[in-house]
């Protein structure tokens, strides 16, 4: 009985720490490639969602972190770059819990 409240704790203790997806869509203000080699873009109107510190808010693209492999980083790059030239909106989904609004997926419409 005792382990079986220990796990019920412990899963109600964690559950704030799962994250968040969030779908956010605007034009594109910048986008900045980093020495790393991942890349932050700045749109022209935040989401509310997003809990990062910085004014503009600026949503990372990185290896490693929320799922993004280099593939996916460079393919999100391309379309990015596309969106923006085009003037088109990019919608992104991103991760709002850690404070740095990692981007996991990357939509382009025509």
């Amino acid at each position: 009985m005792f382990r079986l409240k220990v796990l019920i704790i412990s899963i109600l203790f964690s559950l704030p720490a799962i994250a968040e997806d969030t779908w956010h869509n605007s034009t594109v203000s910048d986008i900045y490639p980093l020495s790393d080699g991942s890349f932050v873009i700045i749109f022209n109107e935040d989401s509310p969602s997003c809990s990062t510190s910085t004014k503009p808010h600026q949503y990372l693209v990185k290896v490693g972190q929320n799922s993004v492999t280099q593939e996916g980083l460079n393919l999100m790059f391309s379309a990015a770059l596309a969106g923006a030239a085009a003037g088109k909106e990019i919608h992104i989904n991103f991760e709002n819990i850690s404070g740095n609004c990692l981007v996991n997926r990357l939509r382009l419409s025509y």
